[in-house]
């Protein structure tokens, strides 16, 4: 499956040279879950404090789709 995601604030320092709330692709198995990028990019459950998913505010349980966009 292949979203975008956007980081923002201090959590671009996960992912090097990402800007914040600047897209980058990322490639993730088909049933993957929002929980799957955090774990990915090692980004700690505390510093995630509000996600999105093309616009909307989900939870980390939250499957993806294909194309979608992950705002973090």
């Amino acid at each position: 499956m292949h979203i975008s995601v956007k980081l923002f604030a201090t959590l671009t320092r996960y992912k090097e040279g990402a800007k914040a709330g600047t897209p980058f692709e990322f490639d993730l198995c088909e049933d993957a879950k929002v929980l799957d990028i955090l774990n990915t990019l090692h980004i700690p459950l505390e510093e995630a404090h509000v996600i999105f998913i093309n616009n909307m505010i989900v939870d980390l349980d939250t499957s993806l789709k294909n194309d979608d966009v992950v705002g973090i």
